[in-house]
C-alpha cells in the first residue's frame, strides 16, 4: 500500500467522521464546534516524521503527483459540502504528513529487509487511529451529547482500521477505541 492510499483512507474515514457528526448534531452545530477546537500541537513534528519516515520504503513505481491525485479523487467522490470537504483537507493529522515533505510514492512494507513480516502497517494504523480519536476528543461536545457522537465517530476508524491492515496483510483484530 502506497503513502497516498494510506492518506486517502485517512481522509475517507475523516469524511466519514464529520458526515456521521453533522448527521448527528446538525451541520451549524458541527461547524461551530470545528471552530472552536484546538489545533494539532506541531512540537514532537521532527520527532513524528523521522519515526514515519522509518516505518516507509521508497517505491518507484508511483509518482508523487500519481499519489496526490488519487487523494485528491476520494476527497471529491465524497460529495462532501464545501465547508466540510475544507475541514477534510484542514484534518492535523493528513496535514502532518503533507507538511512533512514525505515522499507520497513512499510504500508501507509488507515485510522487513531481512524477509521477516513488517509491523510499519500496524503502527501507521493504530496512530491514524489514536489521532482520529484525539481529534474528536478536543470537540467541545455538549455532554448530552458526547456519548452518541463517540459511537458515530469511531464507526469510519474501524472500517479505515479492518481496511488498511487487510491490505498491509495483517488480521484486523483487536480493540479501536
Amino acid at each position: 500500500m502506497s503513502l497516498s492510499e494510506f492518506l486517502a483512507e485517512i481522509l475517507q474515514a475523516h469524511g466519514q467522521v464529520l458526515l456521521r457528526l453533522a448527521a448527528l448534531l446538525g451541520e451549524e452545530e458541527l461547524l461551530e464546534l470545528l471552530e472552536q477546537a484546538e489545533e494539532m500541537d506541531n512540537s514532537t513534528k521532527t520527532l513524528w516524521e523521522s519515526d514515519t519516515r522509518a516505518r516507509l520504503v521508497s517505491s518507484p513505481r508511483e509518482s508523487a503527483s500519481d499519489g496526490l491525485g488519487l487523494i485528491q479523487s476520494t476527497v471529491l467522490e465524497m460529495n462532501l459540502p464545501s465547508v466540510l470537504e475544507f475541514y477534510v483537507w484542514a484534518y492535523p493529522h493528513y496535514r502532518a504528513f503533507i507538511e512533512s515533505g514525505i515522499d507520497l510514492s513512499f510504500r508501507i512494507p509488507r515485510v522487513t529487509p531481512t524477509g521477516g513480516p513488517s509491523e510499519s502497517g500496524v503502527s501507521l494504523v493504530e496512530e491514524a487511529v489514536s489521532q482520529g480519536k484525539e481529534w474528536f476528543r478536543k470537540l467541545p461536545i455538549h455532554p448530552t451529547m458526547a456519548s452518541a457522537a463517540e459511537r458515530a465517530a469511531e464507526i469510519p476508524w474501524l472500517r479505515f482500521r479492518a481496511e488498511v491492515l487487510k491490505r498491509v496483510g495483517k488480521r484486523p483484530l483487536g480493540p479501536v477505541y
